[in-house]
């Protein structure tokens, strides 16, 4: 279902391609992007005050912040139109995973007043260290 590259099913990443008009391939390339610019080593993420961790699962970290979008967007030189589609990967990765977690309000709330949905791969083997790499 995921791999080092990202956290997303296939599935999730052509449904998504569909309904915003994307190319498969360019957002799953646009999601390994995201994945690598975030990512500073094994195991090891950028967080920083745009980033603040949900939780965590098997499979990947949802992390939360303002801007977060923006910035990759322009970091890595993503369209407008590539951009939302990643971030709804990402929205509804976050949705799901909070639905299991019976916490689905807890979601509404972290994505309220312009917060944005981040998810990366776990790769850690211990539990994240706030306000430092993972």
């Amino acid at each position: 279902m995921t791999d080092t590259e990202h956290p997303f099913s296939r599935d999730r990443i052509a449904a998504v391609a569909d309904e915003r008009g994307v190319g498969e391939g360019d957002l799953d390339d646009a999601l390994a992007s995201v994945q690598s610019a975030i990512a500073r080593g094994e195991g090891e993420y950028e967080y920083s005050s745009r980033h603040n961790f949900g939780w965590r699962d098997d499979d990947a970290y949802y992390l939360y912040g303002d801007g977060i979008w923006r910035t990759l967007a322009d970091e890595l030189s993503l369209d407008e139109d590539l951009t939302d589609a990643a971030r709804e990967v990402h929205r509804r990765r976050m949705t799901e995973s909070a639905e299991r977690r019976d916490e689905a309000d807890a979601v509404g709330e972290m994505l309220a007043d312009g917060a944005e949905p981040l998810v990366v791969v776990d790769t850690a083997s211990g539990p994240p260290l706030y306000g430092q790499d993972v």
